[in-house]
C-alpha cells in the first residue's frame, strides 16, 4: 500500500527547506556587515571553518597606519589586494571602544557596538571589493586621551581573512 505525503506534511518539509537555506546563507557569511562587534571573536565564527581550521597567523602584509590631523586622526588601510569585509574600532587604554569615524565611503557602515560615542565602529556594506589606501577620518571624545589601539580585522574572501597588527598611538 502506498502512502500518501499530506499537504500539511508537504508544507512543513517546505517550509523548513526554506528556513534551513536562510540559516545556512546567514550562518555561512556577513556580507552586509561584519558579524561581530570584537575583531577577536572572528576566531569563533563561521570564518574559522571546522574546528578552526581557517584562523589565520600573520597580517598578510595588510597595515594600518594613523597620522594626528588638527583635530582629527587619519586611520589608513593598504595591502596587497583589495578586501572584502572590514571590521575597524578604536579602544582607549582601558579597553573601551570610543571616539567616532566620519562616514565618506559608500561601500563602509557604523556598526552599533558597546562603548562611547554612536559611531565608534566601522564594518562593509557589501562584499563588493574595497581597493587600497583606504584612508578613515576618525575623532576621539577627549583630546587628551592618553594612549589608544586601532583593533581590525579584515576579509579577502571567507576562509582568507586577516587580524592586523595592533596600532597604538597618543594624543601627544
Amino acid at each position: 500500500m502506498e502512502k500518501m505525503i499530506s499537504k500539511k506534511s508537504l508544507f512543513i518539509f517546505n517550509f523548513l527547506i526554506i528556513c534551513l537555506t536562510i540559516f545556512t546563507y546567514y550562518a555561512d557569511a556577513w556580507p552586509q556587515h561584519a558579524g561581530t562587534c570584537d575583531v577577536k571573536k572572528v576566531d569563533q565564527s563561521p570564518h574559522a571553518g571546522d574546528n578552526g581550521a581557517n584562523i589565520v597567523k600573520g597580517d598578510g602584509g595588510y597595515k594600518i597606519t594613523t597620522k594626528k590631523e588638527t583635530d582629527k586622526y587619519s586611520i589608513t588601510l593598504n595591502g596587497p589586494e583589495p578586501i572584502h569585509g572590514l571590521l575597524i574600532y578604536v579602544d582607549n587604554k582601558d579597553g573601551t571602544r570610543f571616539g567616532e569615524f566620519d562616514l565618506d565611503n559608500k561601500l563602509l557602515q557604523y556598526k552599533s557596538c558597546e562603548g562611547i560615542g554612536q559611531h565608534n565602529t566601522l564594518t562593509h556594506t557589501s562584499k563588493d571589493p574595497k581597493t587600497f589606501p583606504l584612508e578613515l577620518k576618525w575623532k576621539p571624545d577627549n583630546s587628551s586621551f592618553g594612549e589608544a589601539v586601532v583593533r581590525s580585522v579584515v576579509v579577502v574572501n571567507f576562509s582568507h581573512w586577516f587580524h592586523l597588527e595592533e596600532v597604538k598611538f597618543n594624543s601627544s
